[in-house]
């Protein structure tokens, strides 16, 4: 299936490894030009080449600290001058701290606040101009299954992802007869630098993984694909929607 990306601009932000990186590719695959963001550099000039690798036309590394909006602002100054504009937007970053809502502070939550939600919004602010002008644009926010399910020891991913989705939600409406569609992806468990933050060793993460009814947990690249696809111009009518990939784990009927 040809997803019609050849040439678009595609910005993804935290795109050094895991996701990120797999979603760059992908989207290198089918032609597009990748701006890829991160905080570490050198980790982002080899993602960048192996996009160029992929058959993107164009790709280049961008550091960037969604921790800090300033530090955003530059990024959304230098993509938009480097490529006139950005099509695609793929807003992933990492995640909070583990605990509950007792164990977390002001601090704790001021932080996921700006990370989990401020920044991704500024994200949407920095490319939805472009996007409204050629009357084309896609969004795609990588979130977890925490949105649909709240997992009781990431209370700061349920608190701020959740009002993500609701910010994208209504965007979703406001947008739609622009030519630009929101989505976003609740991740399960897949094999990133995350998940072994949360669950340590190998021994660990193959009991998360026996949790899943598919009894393991995915690759970066099993990912990948959905993500590219709700960017393609195959998926123009598919828009405000939370769509998990986590192997049949959240237990309700609208997951």
């Amino acid at each position: 299936m040809d997803l019609e990306l050849r040439n678009r601009v595609a910005l993804v932000t935290g795109a050094s490894s895991g996701l990120g990186k797999a979603c760059a590719l992908a989207l290198a695959a089918e032609g597009a030009r990748v701006a890829v963001a991160a905080r570490r550099r050198d980790a982002l000039e080899t993602v960048a080449a192996q996009a160029r690798e992929c058959g993107a036309p164009e790709a280049r590394a961008f550091a960037v600290d969604l921790a800090d909006a300033d530090s955003i602002g530059t990024l959304m100054r230098e993509v938009n001058g480097a490529f006139g504009g950005v099509d695609i937007l793929i807003a992933n970053g990492g995640g909070p701290k583990p605990g509950t809502v007792t164990q977390t502070s002001l601090a704790d939550r001021d932080a996921a606040y700006q990370t989990l939600l401020r920044s991704m919004l500024q994200l949407v602010d920095g490319t939805l101009p472009h996007m409204r002008r050629q009357h084309w644009g896609r969004i795609v926010a990588l979130t977890s299954t925490s949105v649909k399910q709240p997992i009781a020891t990431l209370a700061l991913s349920n608190m701020f992802r959740t009002a993500l989705i609701s910010a994208l939600k209504t965007l979703s409406g406001e947008v739609a007869r622009d030519g630009v569609t929101v989505n976003a992806i609740a991740t399960g468990r897949i094999l990133t630098d995350r998940l072994s933050s949360l669950y340590g060793g190998a021994d660990e993460i193959a009991a998360a993984g026996r949790e899943v009814p598919i009894g393991r947990v995915a690759q970066p690249d099993e990912f990948a694909p959905l993500v590219a696809f709700l960017c393609g111009e195959p998926a123009r009518y598919i828009t405000g929607q939370t769509i998990a990939i986590d192997g049949g784990l959240i237990s309700g009927l609208f997951g």
